[in-house]
């Protein structure tokens, strides 16, 4: 009687260490591959200038290379939109 219960439970004990496995093995890897652009390789953007035709476009060149602060740039865009 006592070996009808004890391999349910072994069965759960080993399906829980084995998700705790692959899950630590998946989170490590995503880690990995989430941090490698930071540090390793460094990305450049190119923005071609002549391409910006829009005013909601140029705004947010002018947000994102700092030539406006947040708050102007919230304030324009709802201009902007309407």
């Amino acid at each position: 009687m006592h070996k009808k219960a004890l391999s349910p439970l072994v069965a759960t004990v080993l399906l829980v260490v084995f998700a705790l496995i692959v899950g630590t093995a998946t989170m490590s890897w995503a880690n990995n591959k989430a941090t490698i652009g930071e540090d390793d390789n460094p990305v450049s953007i190119v923005i071609d200038f002549k391409k910006v035709d829009t005013p909601l476009k140029r705004l947010q060149i002018d947000y994102i290379t700092d030539e406006i602060t947040l708050e102007e740039y919230l304030e324009k865009e709802q201009e902007l939109l309407g």
